[in-house]
């Protein structure tokens, strides 16, 4: 072992955990910084070497054969069957009658989410998932007056048991078995994953059913979208004076006090007319201001004087012509880290932002200048016209009621088929996974149920680059004896122990790094050692690294290490403490299980 690399391994994971934690820098960001660490030449060469100076950890082509990967081109390709999916209305198919119709009891609805969403998740990724299936079971709540806290951390929660069903589930699977293919020339079956993750899901749902239910957020029933924003702005009706300056000039002209007031409505007699920047303002105008007390005290003193104070509630939003309506920025959204005053959100939407929710909080200080990030929920009014253009914006997902997205069923049928070859392939050995993922995408492409251009959109670039800037981290702990060495120090500590005592530590440590940073990056640090740890216990690498599968999917501890739990944070209004209490006792039951059976199924020897 290069004592002194692995120290410079060592150092640099310690840093890159802390910023996947920290989330200072964006995860692709640390990702790329990681993969660039190895390229500083810092150390001697090694004796007999040809090269004089310095030399880096990798060479520059060790270092960017991530990039060349077969598990990035099969990771790409499961974003593009994923859109396929949600595009053709096949997601409806799958489940949206069922869905609606199990709403006749709170537990009902709350089976039917985990069941339906982790069948749905085992072959779509788990994000679209999410987001796929929020706004439904949010309208579903809304109706029939269930507290979305009540549903949404189940929603997440069936995305990640999904995951573990088959080799497309989630991105950590594709990733683990091609290091597998690539150390041993076999890769796990398509379907290997099914077995362990059924029991699991089997005993999350019983130990919810018949105890976790109870530890759920309490509500008596849904709140108001104004009362979980906890608004602190208000909207007035204003009246043109007579004779004041304002009079002939076009809202775009008004001197209101910049973008902490925004003008969201003119009433000229019996017309409601949309604000728009070049209509003139006219005598006994009555014009609907939206801001901050201290900035329409401002506004006041131009011009206008105070009709009335309106409450901010649905009822008064709809005498205005307006609506309001809870929208989330997806993780690929193009407003991540710009603010609101930057965007000129109002002008730019056509509608306005009430206020902005945090990981179950509201932001009080400046929310307009606060720069957004994923998993931002925004509570913005506006009328239907502009509200229906803002529907088809994918940088914002608005959480109304509406129905999955649906195309003719004939698309619909033909993507699934698409699908089921896939499926069928792979599980017959008819194909190579890495060889049958890729065909599917293209034949979607090909039969028309997804553009060229909406499946480079739906790529998520954020995770293709985290998964080839770190597999090179992998490679450098085998090429510097790293892994090899904290595996046979595994192996000596428990020398008097089973192979089931190292296989259970190992996940026990899967486990509890999954809850801190991207399991596809736990993934690409845990499958060289598990390799390792199985060589050094001479024992069969496919189940140690298939159950490293299973638990790095298993974030439900904490709503930062995975898209999937921070999305439903915000519209859920959960706090760190409900992960815990809920989370903990699944991911447990994950680690229990997967202990337990997976010597059952695969010999570990």
């Amino acid at each position: 072992m290069n004592t002194a690399a692995s120290i410079y391994l060592a150092v640099v994971l310690l840093l890159a955990l802390v910023s996947f934690y920290m989330q200072r820098l964006r995860p692709d960001v640390t990702a790329l910084l990681v993969m660039l660490s190895l390229l500083v030449p810092w150390q001697s060469p090694a004796a007999g070497a040809v090269h004089t100076g310095l030399v880096a950890i990798l060479t520059p082509q060790q270092a960017f054969h991530g990039f060349g990967s077969p598990a990035l081109l099969m990771v790409a390709s499961m974003f593009v069957l994923s859109a396929a999916m949600v595009r053709t209305g096949a997601a409806q198919l799958l489940g949206g009658r069922l869905l609606a119709a199990s709403a006749t009891s709170e537990l009902r609805f709350q089976l039917t989410v985990l069941v339906l969403v982790t069948g749905f998740s085992a072959i779509v990724n788990d994000t679209t998932t999410v987001l796929v299936w929020m706004p439904p079971v949010m309208a579903i709540c809304h109706e029939r007056g269930y507290a979305p806290s009540r549903i949404l951390m189940l929603l997440a929660f069936a995305s990640l048991l999904g995951g573990k069903w088959t080799l497309i589930g989630t991105r950590s699977n594709v990733i683990l078995s091609d290091f597998l293919l690539e150390h041993t020339g076999e890769g796990l079956g398509f379907f290997a994953f099914a077995p362990v993750g059924a029991a699991v899901f089997l005993a999350c749902i019983t130990w919810f059913v018949l105890v976790g239910r109870r530890f759920l957020p309490k509500a008596n029933a849904s709140p108001s979208l104004e009362s979980r924003y906890e608004v602190a702005e208000y909207l007035t009706e204003t009246m043109a004076e007579p004779g004041s300056d304002i009079i002939g000039k076009t809202l775009g002209e008004l001197d209101l006090p910049g973008n902490d007031v925004t003008v969201l409505q003119l009433i000229r007699g019996k017309q409601f007319l949309p604000p728009s920047p070049w209509l003139k303002v006219m005598a006994k105008d009555v014009l609907v201001i939206q801001g901050r007390i201290t900035a329409i005290t401002d506004a006041l003193h131009r011009g206008l004087s105070v009709k009335e104070e309106l409450k901010v509630d649905d009822k008064t939003l709809r005498s205005a012509d307006l609506r309001m309506v809870e929208a989330i920025l997806p993780p690929d959204s193009e407003l991540v880290h710009r603010s609101l005053r930057d965007l000129d959100f109002h002008h730019r939407y056509g509608v306005s932002p009430l206020a902005i929710s945090r990981r179950g909080r509201s932001i009080r200080e400046r929310p307009l200048a606060e720069p957004l990030k994923s998993g931002d929920s925004l509570l913005l009014v506006g009328h239907e016209a502009e509200l229906q253009r803002l529907r088809r914006n994918p940088n914002l997902l608005l959480l109304e009621t509406q129905s999955v997205p649906t195309a003719s069923k004939s698309q619909a049928f033909l993507v699934i088929a698409i699908m089921a070859a896939m499926v069928i392939t792979s599980a017959t050995g008819l194909l190579q996974p890495q060889v049958a993922i890729p065909f599917a995408a293209m034949a979607a492409i090909l039969c028309g149920t997804v553009g060229m251009r909406s499946a480079y959109e739906s790529i998520d670039l954020q995770a293709l680059v985290i998964v080839g800037a770190m597999i090179p981290f992998g490679q450098a702990l085998q090429v510097t004896g790293t892994a090899q060495w904290f595996a046979e120090g595994m192996a000596s500590t428990f020398a008097d122990s089973s192979p089931q005592v190292l296989l259970a530590v190992l996940l026990l440590l899967a486990v509890v790094m999954t809850q801190l940073i991207e399991n596809a990056a736990v993934a690409v640090l845990l499958a060289p050692i598990a390799f390792a740890l199985a060589k050094a216990a001479d024992c069969n690498p496919a189940p140690f690294l298939l159950g490293v599968a299973i638990c790095v999917s298993s974030a439900f501890v904490t709503p930062f290490a995975h898209e999937s739990t921070i999305l439903v944070m915000g519209p859920g209004r959960y706090r760190f403490r409900d992960y815990v209490i809920l989370g903990g006792p699944f991911a447990i039951i994950t680690w229990l299980v997967t202990t337990l059976t997976l010597p059952l199924l695969m010999p570990l020897q």
